[in-house]
């Protein structure tokens, strides 16, 4: 699939971005060559992120945004029961970092529905989630909010209120 100047699209661990310009760039006097450069949406720090042409695996890695049609069904799957809790703290946090910057959108809706109830069962023992995985759920509720809220021309904060009208599921993006 190719992009253009302006195309919204997802990139990997950076979530929603716009494709601010295509050109030609010389990093470290390399002989230059085509990238896609990426400002990162919904960030209050001005971010660039480049994404060189000629390497697949990273250019793999761009996807278009969800469409309107596509965003309410994947509200309207919520709970996602894909995934099962990792008990080893060490993989627990490779998979989950895997699933976002590599995981399909079902697999990181699948991963809030864990953390959150991995979280519930936590709290009625009196317990709270470490802070690797409270990064983990910030960091997918981060994307699926801002990818969702592209999507229906909303703000990412308005999310969780969709999310709750349309499925009675109380803060689950």
């Amino acid at each position: 699939m190719s992009f253009k100047v302006g195309d919204n699209i997802v990139y990997a661990g950076s979530g929603v971005c716009q494709i601010d310009a295509i050109k030609d760039i010389s990093f470290f006097k390399e002989k230059p060559q085509k990238y896609y450069v990426l400002k990162p949406l919904f960030v209050r720090q001005s971010q660039v992120v480049y994404v060189p042409f000629e390497n697949k695996s990273q250019v793999e890695k761009i996807r278009p945004v969800l469409s309107k049609k596509e965003a309410m069904a994947l509200i309207d799957k919520i709970p996602y029961d894909k995934l099962e809790w990792i008990d080893d703290r060490n993989d627990r946090k490779d998979a989950f970092a895997d699933i976002i910057v590599n995981g399909s959108r079902e697999d990181i809706m699948s991963m809030i529905h864990l953390i959150k109830c991995h979280a519930k069962k936590l709290s009625g023992e009196g317990k709270h989630l470490n802070a690797q995985d409270e990064r983990a759920l910030n960091d997918a509720k981060v994307r699926m909010n801002n990818e969702i809220a592209l999507a229906l021309d909303i703000e990412p904060e308005n999310v969780i209120e969709l999310i709750h009208e349309k499925t009675g599921e109380v803060d689950f993006a």
